[in-house]
């Protein structure tokens, strides 16, 4: 029987369908990882979302074939090492794309009505409705960097709001952009051009530090920028940059750590909240299903379609 580790906040739905399919699944999201790792040392296969999986994390289980993320990035896994010991890394590409999409609009809403602020000076009393003159984000036009699951999700709402829709996206074809009423444009075009501007890239060699001070130039008196894809794809002192010569407006749900602790980009970000693109009941359930389902194919199948470190 195959042992199936899952040390994080996964929806039950994972464990009860590898517990049917006839693996044994620990799922302890208390004990510390490592510690929980070498109690269970026979596992083949583990389930994490945030969770940082190092070489020390995988030397302690030495019979481990895959590693799951659930959900899409996977920037928290060491998948050179894993390859190295021959263990393919798995994510689920998509299980978190709605939920990230609707976050999107929620910061933008509240960047542009003022809500958070807002909210905070109502219930202390006040009455500011002048100081809180906001803008509609209907007819406006948005820029997409990144034209993947999320991206289209969010061209796909940004049409109930009649918003012009322009994308960068070095991969996807304007015959797939089409379906989704997007024109693609470069970045410079689209910092050019938006009203708002929705970040959806990994962090790699050749994003870091892709959005600074050359595009930012670019932009509209008062762009609203929102990253709710990775930290360092923006160079924090050009944002704040930004700001103060151009009114720039920053929401911003990722950080250096997903830790608790001050967080350098507070005296620019408008809007900033934990990372909780992903943390809906509904896409924990449907990404914690995915991975159970795609471990099960991974084994009884040889399913490698997910696999993000092939050599």
């Amino acid at each position: 029987m195959k042992k199936v580790l899952i040390p994080t906040k996964l929806d039950k739905v994972a464990a009860t369908y590898l517990t049917e399919k006839g693996y044994a699944v620990v799922q302890d999201s208390e004990t510390d990882l490592l510690t929980l790792c070498q109690a269970n040392v026979d596992a083949e296969a583990i389930i994490v979302r945030s969770e940082k999986v190092t070489p020390e994390i995988i030397d302690a289980l030495p019979q481990l074939k895959t590693i799951v993320r659930a959900g899409a990035g996977f920037n928290t896994i060491d998948i050179k090492y894993a390859r190295s010991k021959n263990i393919d890394v798995m994510n689920t590409p998509g299980a978190n794309a709605n939920a990230v999409a609707e976050e999107v609009f929620a910061m933008m809403l509240c960047a542009s009505r003022h809500i958070v602020e807002a909210d905070i000076d109502t219930r202390a009393g006040g009455w500011n409705k002048k100081a809180f003159m906001g803008h509609e984000i209907t007819g406006k036009t948005l820029g997409i960097v990144g034209l993947g699951n999320i991206g289209q999700l969010v061209a796909k709402h940004a049409k109930g709001f009649d918003m012009e829709l322009l994308a960068f996206d070095p991969i996807v074809p304007q015959s797939k952009a089409d379906e989704f009423g997007v024109k693609l444009v470069s970045l410079e075009e689209i910092f050019a051009k938006c009203d708002y501007i929705t970040l959806h890239i990994p962090e790699n060699d050749a994003t870091r530090g892709l959005i600074s001070e050359k595009l930012l130039k670019l932009a509209k008196k008062g762009l609203v920028l929102i990253n709710c894809a990775r930290a360092g794809i923006v160079v924090e002192d050009d944002l704040r940059a930004a700001k103060a010569n151009n009114g720039l407006v920053y929401c911003n749900d990722v950080y250096a750590a997903d830790a608790e602790g001050p967080k350098s980009i507070a005296d620019v970000a408008k809007v900033m909240v934990p990372h909780l693109g992903a943390n809906t009941y509904e896409a924990n359930f449907t990404a914690a299903k995915r991975a159970g389902e795609q471990i099960v194919e991974y084994f009884e199948q040889g399913v490698t379609r997910y696999v993000v470190n092939k050599a």
